[in-house]
């Protein structure tokens, strides 16, 4: 008796509370901002967006355009700045547009509004493999989003991932990778140096090959698989880096990632291209306590570097290896291993056409 009554004691409370209780905070303005900035890229979009709260149901407002976007006569000034050791560089506005063909989903759609900006007071360009890049931001500058919206001062900063330098031997195309050595699987090693501003570096491969039926050459395919995610360790802006690429796991995803066509008459190869995708700090912080949980701690702090508001202003560099070639016994490996073997493939890869598996 003494139990259920205390049941029903809990449970009249609750029902005397339910009723009290508003989870909806006095109204405030917060400000969103998104933007990840490459120096290789000529126009920079940022986005800015504002987050809602509401009595009623919440995805019914996520789908309304005034619940997620600002009018533009709610900006007094929006603005990207540049600096170099404190002093101001350029000064660019952030002019709006509209995009169009966003999937549907929580939010409103099919368009949305975007911001851009050009640094017309900056280009460079760097030699890499196969000739040279252009670069429209300054990596020895920081870029910083400005902007006063509703009254409200918002800003933030970001520094600009600079290029790095890979082995020389490992981005030579004249150089083969060999994953069979002696009869027995081996590993090859990608080995780079990091640059300035860089903290986090995402490392994939990419397979490229096509198809023959009927004796006509198909469209080029490839398929990307992850090698490594690796992490600077110090602080200084030289760090040796490498990752590996295992020689039974490489032809192990082959064998996975391309299915068996009785339609195929052959396949050919057309050599493996490393993407190395990189991360400065706080991209790489945002990533890090927006990854899944893979431990029992599950509460981490939500990460952002947007005074005044919420969000994410950050930078990445991409730099690509295209077209290495298999050596001899791993192209045979490819070709007949038992592995692979079944997927009929030969290569067309210069410096190939004295093997037994070149392509006519």
């Amino acid at each position: 008796m003494q139990r259920t009554l205390s049941f029903l004691v809990f449970g009249s409370l609750l029902s005397a509370c339910s009723t009290d209780l508003d989870i909806n905070a006095p109204y405030k303005n917060i400000t969103v901002v998104e933007g990840i900035l490459n120096m290789r890229d000529s126009l920079h979009y940022i986005k800015i967006n504002k987050a809602f709260l509401g009595s009623g149901d919440a995805l019914a407002y996520a789908q309304v355009q005034d619940s997620n976007e600002w009018r533009n006569d709610a900006f007094e000034y929006r603005q990207v700045v540049r600096r170099r050791d404190g002093q101001v560089q350029g000064t660019f506005p952030l002019r709006d547009t509209l995009v169009t063909g966003r999937e549907p989903g929580t939010f409103y759609g099919p368009t949305q509004r975007l911001y851009y900006f050009r640094d017309h007071t900056f280009h460079d360009s760097i030699q890499q493999v196969g000739g040279y890049v252009d670069l429209f931001l300054d990596p020895a500058s920081t870029y910083s989003v400005e902007m006063k919206v509703k009254g409200e001062e918002v800003s933030a900063s970001t520094s600009i991932v600079n290029d790095f330098s890979i082995q020389s031997a490992d981005q030579s195309t004249g150089q083969v990778i060999n994953l069979l050595l002696s009869g027995d699987y081996g590993v090859f090693e990608l080995n780079w140096t990091s640059g300035r501003n860089s903290q986090r570096y995402v490392i994939d491969y990419r397979f490229n090959y096509s198809e023959v039926r009927n004796g006509v050459e198909g469209e080029r395919k490839s398929f990307t698989r992850r090698l490594a995610t690796v992490v600077k360790r110090s602080t200084s802006p030289s760090e040796a880096m490498s990752t590996t690429l295992d020689g039974r796991r490489f032809f192990e995803d082959v064998a996975s990632a391309i299915p068996t066509d009785a339609t195929v008459q052959r396949r050919i190869f057309y050599g493996i291209d490393f993407v190395l995708s990189v991360a400065n700090n706080e991209f790489h912080t945002y990533l890090t306590l927006t990854e899944p949980v893979s431990g029992i701690i599950e509460d981490r702090p939500t990460y952002s570097n947007i005074n005044n508001g919420y969000g994410i202003l950050g930078s990445r560099y991409v730099k690509e290896i295209l077209s290495k070639r298999l050596g001899p016994t791993s192209l045979n490996e490819l070709a007949d291993g038992n592995i692979t073997g079944h997927l009929q493939f030969c290569s067309r890869m210069d410096g190939d056409q004295a093997s037994s598996h070149y392509c006519p």
